[in-house]
């Protein structure tokens, strides 16, 4: 059981650390361009940078 909870940690992390994020800046800038056309670019850009230490902050804590 503890190898299968080990597992699936390390595959959530790699899913976080891959498809979440770009599926996530794709639908956030999808958002803004809809609802905030004028501040679009510059929300995206925020968000590129939120998810960056977001990751920062999982991969400490997360680290072995």
């Amino acid at each position: 059981m503890g190898c299968l909870k080990k597992w699936l940690k390390e595959e959530f992390i790699l899913f976080i650390w891959g498809w979440g994020c770009c599926l996530a800046i794709i639908l956030f800038a999808m958002l803004a361009v809809s609802f905030f056309p004028d501040a679009a670019i510059k929300l995206t850009g925020l968000f590129i940078l939120f998810l960056i230490c977001l990751h920062v902050f999982l991969w400490f804590k997360f680290k072995k």
